[in-house]
């Protein structure tokens, strides 16, 4: 009987008819009427059981399915077509599938149905359906058993589309995973921290630059990462949390040694606080640094700039003055931050003024150095123009280095009159001359530069083959083979100390198509004018040359004693430069005394004078007149005054840059004026005593002719005793005098 339970109507009613046999008619009748009703309700209720169901799933407005106690499907909305529904039921013949949502298939037993029906609770599970024509589509499935009493007499199955929700969250992943990893990957370091200073993350170059795990640092302050106690005094976190904007200090760091850049930007919360703070640290130490090594050789290149007595000047392409040293300033009677930004039109008189400006603009143009000579009030000055270049090779800025030659013009023109008469006989010899002339001559003469530049020009054009050259010089003419005028030419003048000499021309044998000036291009033009302008200077610096040559031995070697030594030492390196003037001086070249110390040339009896300078230095206070005896290369010594400024680096000395110049011959002198005088006491001294110890004996001999009486012997003694009385008497005047000549020398600084 108990099994009867779960029979359906039709099937216990035919078991009923089975067993009738037994029963009366009237009784089988009974039971057969009972079970008929019995069937036709439960027919009724299976009907409005699936009405409750399908109105059930309309009111709480999802698709579903419900199914029975049998696992038969009740209820299905919207209908069996949909794709969804098909893959809930694991229909075999559609080509929907149902997956987890990491790809594994959803077995016909695993089914959220068939879950249900086991008495399992499914709440938003999430699953991924495959075969989708248009795009994968994601579904969040719920699904419960219907449970009557202790028995589940079916299920009910709901789902609702997440496929955007399941997008916008794998996208979210992606998009956080990518923005990890560029977090991760920042070669400067970044960290969060709270407003309080309390780490809650860095980037791997935070934890690599601390040297600590991630759970080291977590939770900790960020001064106490570096071992301190309290927040940093420039701390840009406080100044970002109070100002709720983001701020920017930079600042040195004993603990880890360096130099960083602390960036921190406040995140804000809705109600405006501060809730986060996101770090930044740049590492500058190289660049402060670098800062620092520039401070530094801007001080060494101010002190070379100074040390030279020549006038050295720094202008830019349009003639303002953006630097200049020391005697520069002396001849204006400027100081230095008023000349700096005047043009030299505003400095110099206007004729110089337009002939520098000139100069400067033709050094601008070609990129190669101008020397030029000038006079200005009754003095003679040597001007060199050199073009400085910027990185990109462009000439942006021009050096001007002004010597006076005042002394040497007026040597020169004393010498030339010296020579007068030496020309004359020149004369005599002038057939020989101009016959050796040609075998000693070096280097390239005139004729052969002007052949070689006809021969290499028409390679310059565009056209060479139909290219032909000449050059006239003077009445003289060097053409290339074949050359004749044509309409086609063009014509730059050849000009020397400002007159023109000569011409280049250049023509086209045959009309060629038109370009920027006829047949030639706009790079030709510049091209002939450059070539004529190089023959001019060569003509110049030829006719230079010769002038120059005859004088240049002669005046060698006074130019080349008329400089100071001039060196840089560094107290770790030694001597890091020294000028050529060392030869003269010291006798040593410049490569021997790189790397070398300055002390182990002082001679010991100038050693304390020399450490005493050290000591000024080291305390940064310039030295002036330091006088040191030197130790030649011969073994000889050298007297050098010397003036001495620090070098400071960090506000430590770190070196010194000294200018020497040579006293040896002053300090000689000195010493001979002494000797000189220390004779000249001597023979005073000998001079008193010398007639001291001549009138004694006269003394005496005169008493003894008081003793004698008169006679001519007498008479004979006394005069000769006046006469030598008369003797010491000179001598005495001439120590008087002697000890006058003294005082007057003394007095006049002449000992």
């Amino acid at each position: 009987m108990d099994n009867l339970q779960s029979e359906p109507p039709a099937g216990l009613l035919e078991l009923v008819q089975d067993a009738a046999s037994t029963l009366d008619r009237r009784s089988q009748e009974r039971l057969k009427a009972g079970i008929e009703t019995l069937v036709a309700e439960n027919r009724d209720l299976a009907a409005r059981v699936k009405r409750e169901h399908e109105t059930l799933l309309a009111a709480i407005g999802r698709q579903g399915i419900v199914y029975g106690a049998d696992g038969g499907v009740i209820a299905v909305r919207p209908d069996d077509e949909n794709r969804v529904v098909r893959a809930l039921l694991g229909t075999q013949e559609t080509d929907v599938s149902i997956c987890y949502p990491d790809g594994r298939p959803v077995g016909p037993e695993d089914l959220p149905g068939r879950r249900a029906l086991r008495g399992e609770r499914l709440e938003s599970c999430r699953f991924a359906l495959r075969g989708c024509p248009d795009r994968e589509v994601y579904i969040a499935v719920t699904a419960s058993p219907v449970e009557t009493g202790e028995a589940i007499s079916g299920a009910v199955v709901t789902w609702r589309d997440v496929t955007r929700e399941e997008q916008a969250r794998r996208q979210m992943a992606e998009a956080n995973t990518l923005l990890e990893g560029l977090f991760e990957s920042l070669g400067d370091i970044v960290g969060v921290q709270l407003p309080d200073h309390t780490i809650l993350r860095y980037n791997r170059a935070g934890y690599e630059m601390l040297g600590m795990a991630p759970e080291e640092v977590k939770g900790r302050k960020c001064y106490d990462l570096i071992g301190r106690t309290e927040v940093c005094k420039a701390c840009a976190t406080d100044r970002a949390v109070a100002s709720r904007k983001q701020e920017v200090v930079e600042k040195f760091v004993p603990e880890l040694g360096r130099y960083l850049e602390c960036r921190s930007s406040p995140i804000l919360d809705e109600q405006g606080e501060v809730a986060f703070v996101v770090e930044q640290l740049y590492d500058v130490t190289d660049r402060k640094r670098a800062e620092d090594e520039r401070r530094e050789s801007e001080a060494t290149a101010r002190a070379l700039l100074n040390a030279p007595a020549d006038m050295i000047a720094l202008l830019d392409t349009e003639g303002r003055l953006i630097d200049a040293n020391e005697a520069v300033v002396r001849l204006f009677s400027r100081s230095r931050e008023d000349l700096i930004g005047m043009n030299a039109s505003e400095i110099l008189p206007p004729d110089i003024a337009g002939l520098h400006a000139a100069r400067l603009h033709e050094v601008a143009e070609s990129g190669r150095p101008l020397r030029l000579e000038g006079s200005w009030e009754g003095r003679h000055y040597d001007t060199v123009l050199y073009p400085v270049r910027d990185a990109r090779g462009s000439v942006s800025r021009i050096a001007v280095i002004v010597r006076d030659i005042t002394d040497i013009k007026q040597t020169a023109d004393v010498l030339r009159s010296l020579t007068h008469d030496l020309n004359e006989r020149v004369k005599e010899l002038s057939t020989l001359y101009a016959v050796s002339r040609v075998t000693e001559q070096s280097g390239t003469s005139l004729d052969e530069i002007f052949d070689t530049a006809v021969r290499m020009l028409p390679s310059g054009w565009q056209y060479p083959e139909e290219t032909v050259v000449r050059i006239t010089v003077r009445g003289r003419m060097f053409a290339t083979e074949g050359f004749r005028e044509t309409p086609w030419r063009q014509v730059s003048p050849i000009i020397v100390q400002g007159e023109q000499i000569g011409m280049v021309e250049v023509c086209y044998l045959h009309e060629m198509p038109k370009e920027d000036e006829g047949p030639f291009l706009a790079d030709e033009r510049s091209l002939v004018d450059t070539i004529a302008r190089r023959l001019g200077r060569t003509i110049e610096r030829v006719q230079a040359a010769e002038d120059l040559q005859k004088s240049e031995s002669k005046f060698r070697d006074i130019a080349q004693q008329s400089f100071d030594m001039i060196y840089t030492c560094y107290y770790d390196t030694g001597i890091a430069y020294i000028s050529p003037a060392v030869m003269r001086i010291l006798g040593y070249t410049p490569d021997e005394l790189i790397a070398c110390k300055c002390r182990d040339y002082v001679v010991p009896s100038s050693l304390p004078e020399w450490e005493k300078g050290r000591k000024k230095i080291a305390a940064g206070v310039p030295v002036e007149g330091l006088e040191i005896e030197f130790r030649r290369k011969d073994g000889s010594v050298a007297f050098l005054e010397l003036n001495e400024s620090p070098i400071v680096r960090d506000r430590s000395v770190i070196g010194v840059h000294v200018v020497g110049r040579d006293i040896t011959e002053r300090k000689q002198n000195e010493h001979l004026r002494e000797q000189a005088f220390e004779q000249i006491e001597r023979n005073i001294e000998q001079f008193a005593i010398l007639g001291d110890h001549i009138r004694q004996p006269l003394q005496v001999i005169l008493g003894m002719t008081e003793l004698l009486g008169e006679g001519m012997a007498t008479g004979k003694i006394r005069e000769q005793v006046e006469r030598i009385n008369n003797y010491v008497r000179e001598l005495d005047q001439g120590w008087i005098e002697s000890r006058q000549v003294r005082e007057f020398l003394r007095k006049h600084e002449l000992a």
